[in-house]
């Protein structure tokens, strides 16, 4: 019995770090969403509906609402980061992420850099706390995405096999 008690405990703890991954990741969105407003409607659209959804995801995690959700929420999460991973990388032209139209940039010529000399999508690298891999440097927002994936996954795995025994 105790070590039923503890695994509830163990998977309890393992929510709640999760769940404050995503919303952190969230709160540093809605951070980057008025500058990206007034620069890019698009990109601050995507900001502000992105963090809002980041915060609300706690509540999935935490009340363990079920398969669907937590897929939802890794596949959520994984798209986020390969728009930013595919913008560092200059893959998606600017004027794809909402800025411009398409009829100003010349056929196959990306732009490259931010109007704003923003950090985000382009320029230079963040300073401060961030991880390079790769020579890109990732930088915490990412970071707690990619925590929030590893953790949610390992969360799902344990979950299901406590559902199972």
């Amino acid at each position: 019995m105790s070590q039923t008690l503890w695994k509830d405990k163990k998977i309890l703890i393992f929510s709640f770090v999760t769940a404050a991954t995503t919303v952190a990741a969230g709160i540093l969105h809605l951070q980057m969403a008025p500058g990206s407003l007034s620069h890019d409607l698009g990109q601050g659209i995507l900001f502000l509906v992105g963090g809002i959804l980041q915060i609300f995801w706690a509540v999935p995690v935490i009340k363990r609402w079920g398969k669907v959700w937590q897929i939802i929420g890794i596949a959520g999460t994984v798209v986020f980061f390969v728009l930013w991973y595919t913008s560092r990388l200059h893959l998606i032209p600017e004027n794809l992420l909402g800025g411009g139209s398409v009829n100003h940039v010349p056929p196959r010529e990306f732009p490259r850099g931010n109007v704003t000399g923003g950090e985000f999508p382009r320029g230079a690298a963040p300073k401060g706390l961030g991880l390079v891999v790769g020579g890109i440097m990732i930088p915490p927002i990412e970071m707690f995405q990619i925590a929030f994936i590893g953790l949610y996954t390992l969360l799902a795995k344990m979950i299901s096999k406590r559902q199972n025994t």
